[in-house]
C-alpha cells in the first residue's frame, strides 16, 4: 500500500532470476499482490514455484487451489505448465484477521522470558511447518501467537531461535498461560525443564456430569492407533498422569481444578473423556453443541532460566469463561 491505494508491479524475468527476485520481494508484506510475467521453458507451476520460493510443494499447491496463485487472471490446477509470457500472480493478502495486540495479553517480560494469557480460539503456530522453513509464511497465518511475535517482536535473536522462542503450546480452544523465551539459551533451558517434568501447570475445567469424588487421579496411558488422529486410553501408551480437585459441582456439570502431572497431548480432555466426564464445549472427545471449550490454563510454575529460582505465574480468567462457568453450575 502506497498513498492509500494497491499497486500491482509487472517485470519480465528470467528462470535464473526470478528467484533472487521472488526472495526479496517477499519480504514487503503489505505489498497486497505481485504480478510476473514469465519467461521459461515449458514447467509445472508448483514445481517451478518451489524452486524459487522456499516453501514445501503441498504449500504452494495449497496456494493454488485456494486461488492465492493464478495464471493469466484465471484460477489454474497446481499441474498447470507455464509457457512464455504467462502471467503469474501471486496474492499474499491473508484472509485471516488478527486485532490481538502482543502487548495486551502479555503477563510479564523481561530479557529472557514473555509469559502471556492466550485467547480462547488463537492458534499457537500455523497447522503445517512452512513456517519454521520461512517466517514470511506466517503472513497466511496470522491469527497465531508465532505471527504476533514475528510481526509485534521482530529482531535477528528472534529469528536465531527455533520455532520463535516457542517451549509448548495450547490447543487453540484452550485459553490461558503460556510461556515464550527471547533467547537461544533460554529456550533451551524450559525446553530442558519441561521434558524433565520439572513444570508445574494448573488448569480450570468444567466437565460434564456430577464429580463424585472430590479428589481424583486418572493414571491411564494414552496413545493413538495406526491411521488415527484422535488420541485415547490405551494399554501400549505413553504415561499419563492427571490430578482433578472439586471446585463445585452443580446440577449437571463439575467445575474442576485440574493439575497434569504428565504433558501428553490433549491429556486432560482424553482423561475426562475415559472417565465420563468430558470437558464441556469438546468436539473431538465428546458429542456437544456447546461453542466454547471450558479448559482454562491457569497457572505455570518453573525455574527462571537465568535467575535460577522458580516463579509462579497466573493469567487472570476472561470474564466470558467465568460467566460460563456461573451458568453451567448454577452457583
Amino acid at each position: 500500500m502506497i498513498g492509500g491505494a494497491k499497486y500491482l508491479v509487472f517485470l519480465r524475468l528470467s528462470s535464473y532470476h526470478l528467484s533472487y527476485f521472488l526472495s526479496r520481494f517477499i519480504l514487503f508484506l503489505n505489498m497486497e499482490k505481485k504480478k510476473i510475467i514469465y519467461n521459461g521453458n515449458r514447467e509445472r507451476i508448483d514445481i517451478f514455484l518451489k524452486t524459487q520460493l522456499n516453501y514445501s510443494r503441498e504449500f504452494i499447491k495449497k496456494l493454488i487451489l485456494n486461488g492465492s496463485i493464478k495464471v493469466n487472471s484465471k484460477e489454474v490446477k497446481p499441474s498447470y505448465i507455464l509457457i512464455c509470457d504467462d502471467e503469474i500472480e501471486i496474492d499474499l493478502k491473508s484472509e485471516e484477521k488478527n486485532k490481538t495486540s502482543l502487548s495486551s495479553i502479555i503477563i510479564y517480560e523481561d530479557k529472557d522470558i514473555i509469559v502471556i494469557n492466550k485467547p480462547n480460539g488463537m492458534l499457537v503456530h500455523p497447522t503445517d511447518d512452512n513456517w519454521m522453513n520461512d517466517f514470511s509464511a506466517l503472513e497466511f497465518s496470522k491469527n497465531t501467537l508465532v505471527w504476533l511475535l514475528y510481526s509485534q517482536r521482530f529482531s535477528d535473536q528472534l529469528l536465531k531461535m527455533k520455532r520463535l522462542g516457542l517451549v509448548h503450546r495450547l490447543d487453540s480452544d484452550t485459553s490461558g498461560i503460556m510461556v515464550v523465551a527471547k533467547n537461544e539459551k533460554a529456550q533451551k533451558n524450559l525446553i530442558e525443564q519441561f521434558t524433565q517434568r520439572e513444570v508445574s501447570k494448573n488448569y480450570k475445567a468444567v466437565c460434564a456430569g456430577v464429580f463424585e469424588k472430590d479428589f481424583l487421579t486418572v493414571d491411564a496411558p494414552i496413545g493413538r492407533f495406526s491411521g488415527f488422529k484422535k488420541l485415547e486410553v490405551m494399554e501400549y501408551g505413553r504415561d499419563a498422569i492427571t490430578d482433578f480437585s472439586l471446585i463445585e459441582r452443580g446440577k449437571n456439570f463439575s467445575y474442576l481444578d485440574v493439575f497434569p502431572r504428565t504433558g501428553r497431548t490433549n491429556q486432560i480432555r482424553v482423561h475426562l473423556s475415559f472417565i465420563k466426564h468430558p470437558v464441556v464445549g469438546d468436539k473431538i472427545y465428546s458429542k456437544t453443541n456447546y461453542d466454547r471449550l471450558m479448559l482454562f490454563s491457569f497457572k505455570i510454575t518453573f525455574t527462571h532460566p537465568s535467575k535460577g529460582k522458580k516463579v509462579v505465574f497466573e493469567a487472570e480468567i476472561d470474564k466470558d469463561f467465568k460467566k460460563r462457568v456461573k451458568d453451567l453450575i448454577g452457583k
